[in-house]
């Protein structure tokens, strides 16, 4: 019995062994295949750990050193680029496609005769043995279902030596004040370099880490832009050991901007201030911006994440350098969601107006708009609400009507027990395109009557 103990305690251990690697693998497996369901949003400043991509941020002056050496004044003429090692696949060549944002689409299907992909942006690159074949775009919803199943490709590029940037400012009344770059993911880039310039010289720069997903296409710049001056950004896909694999992406109109000073109207919050929607859509792009809806030009000073507290507390650092007479204030739903008593919402907002008065600013209050907890709870990517999340939200939003000036969208968001209606959001806590529309709107009306009020009546 001795003799044979060994055996079978081996026989035991051999057993085990498998069935731990067998159960660790079915886990990945699993993880993975929820993963592909449930992509990152690109919203996802809402959650406390900011800018969780961020590696690396130069000071300007690490970054203006490095400029001389860069020859940037002749990469603002679109050249001056850097040396680069691109990824190649041999018998194979690299096409990038791109389309239009769809309404209401998370996703997009893109069929080649070889295989299937997901994009989770307007565009994306693909190694092919015949880049000339058909390809078949469709928009997916959040849960796989098809929105448009006949997407037109707008642009064929073969071979792209640099990333292709998406971001909309030249579409916009003014640039935000809280910048996010966005580009369509390169194929082989391990992780992107970003550069932020003023006037010739670079004045931020990041590196983001590496992602395991090819949905990497966004960064949120933490600081706000508060100088006049000339602007553009550009990007660049870096390999593992940080070599870079592509050249800088082009200086163009999408990702250039002049900003001046003052501004007359003005909008503070967070981000269903600063834009964005259904989940794989950054503020970058202004189809889900309300600013993008208002009849009257509004400069952005949203910031994504923002409770009441974070407003207040940037308050004279982020309103004051564009002296606006009349701001716009929406927020509380961050608080609200993430159990901030609506005692102390209102006590923020109280010394947000006190401020506005002190510094010569009419405010407008907004009624921050409600939440859904069951589309939270689905998505997964904020944590879920308190119970009692309602109660609050009326203490804020009854406080908000009681103010002179202020706007009342939060009961037209509202279905009938009270949560944000699921055909005006994919992800529970921002609205999509036409609760954007209905913000922007309410926000124009309130405009044209203040602004008809200074004309003259016979």
């Amino acid at each position: 019995m001795i003799k044979v103990l060994p055996v079978l305690i081996a026989i035991f251990l051999s057993v085990m062994h498998f069935q731990f690697f067998d159960g660790a693998e079915s886990l990945e497996n699993k993880n993975l295949l929820e993963e592909n369901k449930n992509p990152r949003n690109h919203l996802t400043q809402d959650i406390s750990k900011r800018n969780e991509v961020t590696a690396k941020v130069m000071s300007v002056g690490e970054a203006s050193a490095q400029d001389s050496a860069m020859n940037l004044s002749s990469t603002v003429k679109g050249g001056g680029q850097e040396d680069f090692v691109p990824v190649n696949r041999e018998g194979e060549t690299l096409l990038r496609i791109t389309w239009q944002v769809v309404p209401y689409a998370v996703k997009y299907k893109v069929v080649t005769a070889e295989e299937v992909f997901v994009s989770y942006t307007e565009g994306i690159e693909l190694f092919l043995a015949n880049p000339d074949q058909d390809i078949q775009i469709s928009a997916l919803d959040y849960d796989g279902n098809v929105v448009d199943d006949n997407v037109k490709i707008i642009a064929r590029e073969i071979n792209p030596v640099a990333p292709l940037t998406t971001s909309e400012f030249d579409k916009m009344s003014f640039s935000p004040e809280y910048l996010v770059y966005s580009w369509i993911p390169t194929n082989g880039a391990d992780h992107y370099e970003i550069q932020l310039i003023q006037n010739g010289n670079v004045i931020r720069e990041f590196v983001t880490e590496y992602h395991p997903k090819d949905d990497n296409f966004d960064f949120y710049d933490p600081d706000p832009i508060l100088e006049e001056g000339e602007y553009f950004w550009r990007v660049r896909g870096l390999a593992a050991d940080d070599t870079p694999i592509t050249a800088w992406s082009e200086k163009k109109v999408g990702n250039s901007f002049n900003v001046k000073l003052p501004v007359r109207f003005c909008a503070i919050g967070d981000s269903i201030t600063h834009g964005g929607g259904s989940i794989s859509v950054p503020p970058s792009s202004v189809i889900y911006n309300w600013e993008t809806y208002c009849t009257v030009p509004i400069k952005n000073l949203g910031k994504s994440g923002d409770t009441t507290g974070d407003i207040l507390e940037r308050f004279e650092r982020d309103v004051l350098p564009f002296k606006p007479e009349v701001l716009f204030i929406m927020a509380g739903v961050n608080d609200y969601r993430s159990a901030i008593l609506g005692w102390t919402s209102v006590t923020h907002l109280k010394e947000i107006n006190e401020k506005c008065k002190m510094y010569g600013i009419k405010p407008v209050f907004i009624t921050p708009t409600p939440i859904n907890s069951r589309l939270i709870r689905k998505v997964k990517f904020v944590e879920n609400p308190p119970s009692d999340w309602q109660t609050h939200m009326k203490y804020v939003c009854d406080w908000v009507r009681a103010q002179e000036n202020h706007i009342d969208i939060a009961e037209l968001f509202a279905d009938g027990d009270g949560n944000l209606r699921e055909d005006l959001s994919t992800d529970g806590l921002h609205p999509d395109l036409e609760g954007k529309e209905i913000i922007g709107r309410a926000v124009g009306d309130w405009l044209n009557n203040y602004l008809d009020s200074f004309i003259p009546v016979d």
